[in-house]
């Protein structure tokens, strides 16, 4: 999987970024809140989504875990693809969008260009529990290298049949047990998180 992209920036617009990387320049798709982190010279880490159709390959780019978590999160709900995700992160911070769908705020949403009332309401829906049973914790004292790893590790588990939630308590307990009773270092790679997720008991 493709966690995230470090190189030098060639050029950058409010929905595109080109990297320069080992001399190829690769084109990443992105939020406006990306756009306004990203500098506009020198080398950067840009963590990475992958999406893959038939008929297109994109990359989407973003400057937080946060971005691509809420994404993430985004694509899960009914009728919203990539390109709505990315409009609907353009148009609103990622904390005043997680308390639209907390506080059931659909006239906030709705002003986000492409959201409709009947989207704003399926977002509520199908994320306000999500959303709110989030652990902020989970990525404290950790690398931007880290953070994408334990965000693709939380994915890896969803794709396996869990819950949001429960995902990210599983990678989040992990963590927190491997530095305190275990003493393993499970952030060396995707694999041993997932690995060590999975031997937890939620």
């Amino acid at each position: 999987m493709l966690d995230y992209i470090r190189g030098q920036v060639v050029s950058k617009s409010p929905t595109r970024l080109i990297l320069e990387v080992a001399g190829i320049g690769y084109l990443l798709h992105i939020p406006l809140s990306t756009f306004e982190k990203i500098p506009n010279h020198g080398e950067v880490t840009v963590l990475t989504q992958l999406f893959i159709r038939e008929d297109q390959v994109k990359v989407f780019g973003f400057a937080t875990c946060e971005e691509r978590d809420l994404f993430q999160l985004l694509l899960a709900v009914n009728g919203i693809g990539p390109n709505t995700a990315i409009t609907i992160l353009s148009g609103s911070s990622v904390g005043d969008i997680k308390n639209a769908v907390i506080n059931e705020d659909t006239k906030a949403l709705e002003k986000i260009k492409g959201v409709g009332r009947k989207t704003a309401e399926r977002i509520i829906l199908e994320l306000k529990g999500i959303i709110r049973e989030v652990t902020p914790s989970i990525f404290a004292g950790i690398d931007i290298q880290q953070k994408a790893m334990v965000s693709d590790a939380i994915m890896a588990l969803v794709s396996l049949g869990y819950t949001r939630s429960t995902a990210e308590k599983a990678v989040s307990e992990t963590v927190k047990r491997s530095k305190t009773v275990d003493n393993i270092d499970v952030l060396t790679s995707i694999e041993v998180l997932v690995k060590e997720a999975l031997k937890y008991k939620v």
